[in-house]
């Protein structure tokens, strides 16, 4: 004890001293138990249980409070008739509370004359008790019963779920159980235990992270990502979701689904939250302002660097000739893929939208959706948004995105795709031999060796991915045509009857081959061609002489290898820009949006800059990119290339499309009517207000109403709370009069164009 009562002989005893000794070893007790076990409150003991349909007891236990030590030595009863629901259910908080009271009344003789020794009876209380009380706090009744509140003072021991019959259940409160020393020592052996176990390679865990840094890029883990989305996406809906409802939705605002865009209201922009719609909009293809520049090679529509051919992959040796006659004449449908595209936005309207995480989802296409060129048809091989080259689905997986204020950037990281393609049919023998691809690089001509060639009968040379390490005729990368007058060939030598081989160069629009994959040359032709064999340089080219037999599959042989040359592009500049024709709009620019075909390898980068105020500024983030606010209406474009002598990006002419824009002050958004199964009589809604001021903006949230929703309908009530990033939730609720039918509109405004905000998300529900 921190105090104690001196006693010695002969020395009068008074009552405070007696008094003083307990409450000294109360006081020490009470600071152990503050500084050692729990300062605040905590519950010991407790336990609660049903004994009867509207009755539970508690057994004997102690509240710690501040210190302070309360206590029960018996059981508790606790009646809830009285709390019972009078309709569906309940929840009910038993807790606790202490104080202090004087109990145990006794007789006891009091001295009233000490001359005479006179003493006079009193009923006292001979003991003060710290007692724990025990009350309840009931909640409000509902079908799916929220937690009732209490006050600070009390600690909650208990939550009983009634119905209107009696206890359904009890949990007991582990958050203010107070924890046994014993139980902590128990787990703390069985950690010291695992700890012991572990420690070998919990030791190394600094290494092993640095090696599996260096190997991450190597790991594909977009397919769980997906998964947790979905997952998370469930997670929402009965979060948000209450316990009973007509109608309950959700809107992420990514794409126009569920927006009523025929409304003769509607006018806003959906795309990754509603946003101000465009107040003038100029539509133009990517075009060079020099198109005899030098410094540039431009083969159809698609630009890169100038560049010569440099030999990469040499199969040399003699070993045989096939003739491509012999085998089966055949009419093949191909099916020719596109170069991917990649999307740079900016702009003061380009305010970043949380929701577009939403598009890991695998509900919604998002390259769909975001590369889309106006008025364009795209493919989805059998409903599915993207596939691997070797069929698997990865939901989005093949797009990679950044979001920052003013500049969006959206690329689609297999370097060709599906979604927009051309087909053909072509007639002829088929041949092929497959390779792999062990860098990344620009294919830019294939050299072929023809031992003999036929009077007639051009060669269609195709470059393919493969599929289980065939061939892939419906994954073309690149077509070109080898006009049988281009065939070159050596004399025969009459002595040893073997051919003088020449090489035929064909060049062909670059393609983009990515390393570690496997590629495929294809030859089709009518002709009675000849093509030369090698069975020594298998370990180079790592593929497999196939032929066609029906169209579809490929017999492979595995001694022989089409004798050829692959030349990849060497680059004469590291770095390069390209002018290109002016963006225009009249009344000012204020946002750029530019979709475009291209290719950036790793370690290359492909810039888009304006000219502002004389200056070249790249489109970046808001730190760096460049001030519109000045509205040009003329603003000068050019492409930056950065790379290697190896390796340089590209981009496509044909296919892109700028899109200079000017946003309103205003939008108005309608969502899809709601035909209710039966009537309500209250709506909310919940909207995301992200950017949102209250200086500079305002958002109304109504209902239309009726069958040809021509009643608009008020908010009631409007609440806002403001999230931990500063996005404004605002909260509105109807209170209306037996509505079968309704839609949300939402009518915003700023007071520039330069200060936008958006709607990021909806969640409304209907209840009768």
């Amino acid at each position: 004890m921190e105090r104690t009562v001196i006693y010695r002989d002969r020395q009068e005893l008074q009552s405070a001293d007696l008094n003083n000794m307990q409450d000294f070893g109360r006081a020490s007790m009470d600071h152990i138990v503050r500084d050692a076990l729990e300062p605040g409150k905590a519950y010991s003991g407790f336990s609660a249980t049903k004994t009867a349909a509207t009755e539970l007891t508690l057994s004997a236990g102690r509240l710690y409070a501040g210190g302070a030590i309360y206590a029960r030595g018996e059981d508790i009863i606790v009646d809830l008739f009285n709390v019972l629901p009078l309709v569906t259910r309940k929840r009910v908080a038993i807790v606790s509370f202490g104080q202090e009271v004087e109990t145990d009344i006794q007789p006891r003789d009091f001295l009233i004359d000490a001359q005479t020794g006179t003493t006079e009876p009193q009923s006292v209380a001979m003991e003060s008790l710290r007692r724990a009380e025990i009350s309840t706090v009931a909640g409000t009744e509902g079908p799916d019963p929220s937690y009732p509140a209490t006050d600070a003072n009390v600690t909650v021991i208990a939550y009983v779920l009634l119905d209107t019959s009696g206890v359904v259940a009890i949990e007991q409160w582990q958050a203010t159980q107070l924890p046994n020393l014993r139980n902590i020592a128990n787990r703390t052996i069985a950690l010291e235990n695992w700890r012991g176990q572990i420690s070998g390679q919990v030791d190394t865990l600094r290494t092993d992270l640095s090696a599996l840094a260096d190997r991450l890029a190597g790991y594909a883990t977009k397919a769980e990502i997906v998964e947790l989305t979905e997952q998370l996406d469930e997670l929402r809906t009965e979060v948000y979701a209450p316990g009973a409802y007509i109608y309950y939705g959700t809107n992420h605002f990514l794409t126009a689904e569920g927006s009523n865009v025929d409304h003769p209201s509607f006018d806003a922009v959906v795309e990754e939250g509603i946003r101000f719609p465009r107040a003038g909009a100029e539509t133009s293809e990517l075009a060079l302002l020099n198109p005899n520049n030098v410094y540039i090679a431009n083969t159809s529509g698609f630009v890169l660097p100038k560049y010569a051919h440099g030999v990469r992959l040499d199969l040399t040796g003699y070993a045989s000739e096939t003739r491509l006659a012999q085998y089966t004449f055949e009419t093949t449908e191909i099916r020719q893929l596109t170069r991917a595209r990649t999307r740079r936005r900016y702009g003061n309207s380009m305010v970043v939208c949380t929701n577009s995480r939403w598009w890991r989802q695998g509900t919604y296409d998002l390259a769909g959706n975001v590369f889309r060129r106006d008025g364009e048809t795209w493919e989805v091989t059998n409903g599915l948004p993207d596939r691997m080259p070797n069929g698997a689905r990865v939901p989005n997986g093949n797009v990679h995105w950044i979001r920052v204020r003013r500049f969006w950037i959206d690329t689609y990281e297999e370097q060709y795709w599906d979604r927009v393609t051309t087909t053909a049919t072509i007639n002829g023998q088929q041949v092929a031999q497959t390779f792999l691809n062990s860098q990344d690089g620009w294919l830019s001509q294939v050299g072929l060796y023809f031992s003999r060639k036929a009077a007639a009968g051009d060669v269609t040379v195709l470059v393919t991915e493969t599929a289980f390490g065939m061939p892939d005729l419906s994954r073309v990368i690149s077509r070109t045509t080898l006009p049988v007058l281009d065939i070159q060939v050596g004399a025969i030598s009459k002595e040893v009857g073997l051919p003088s081989l020449v090489e035929t160069k064909l060049p062909i629009t670059p393609t983009f081959l990515t390393a570690g994959r496997r590629y495929a040359i294809v030859l089709v032709t009518t002709g009675d061609h000849y093509v030369a064999m090698t069975n020594t340089d298998n370990g180079v080219v790592q593929g497999t002489f196939f032929v066609s037999t029906d169209g579809a599959f490929f017999a492979g042989n595995l001694v022989d290898d089409m004798k050829m040359r692959l030349y990849f592009a060497r680059f004469e500049r590291t770095r390069l820009s390209v002018e290109l024709t002016a963006l225009q709009l009249a009344g000012g620019i204020l946002d750029l949006d530019v979709l475009h075909p291209g290719v950036t390898p790793p370690a290359c980068r492909t810039d888009i800059e304006v000219q502002v105020n004389g200056a070249w500024v790249a489109l970046d983030g808001e730190a760096n990119g460049p001030d519109l606010s000045g509205l040009p209406a003329i603003l000068p474009l050019r492409v930056t290339l950065t790379g290697t002598t190896d390796l340089m990006p590209g981009f496509g002419l044909t296919g892109s499309q700028a899109v200079a824009t000017r946003p309103k002050t205003a939008f108005t958004w309608v969502s899809d009517a709601r035909t209710l199964g039966s009537p309500t009589t209250s709506v909310k809604v919940v909207t995301d207000l992200q950017h949102f001021e209250e200086a500079n903006h305002d958002c109304t949230i109504t209902l239309l109403t009726g069958a040809g929703l021509t009643g608009t309908e008020a908010a009631d009530v409007v609440e806002d709370v403001v999230l931990a990033d500063g996005t404004v939730r605002r909260t509105s609720i109807f209170n209306v009069t037996s509505v079968s039918t309704y839609a949300v509109k939402i009518v915003g405004s700023t007071v520039s164009a330069a200060l936008p905000f958006l709607v990021s998300e909806l969640i409304e529900y209907a209840q009768s």
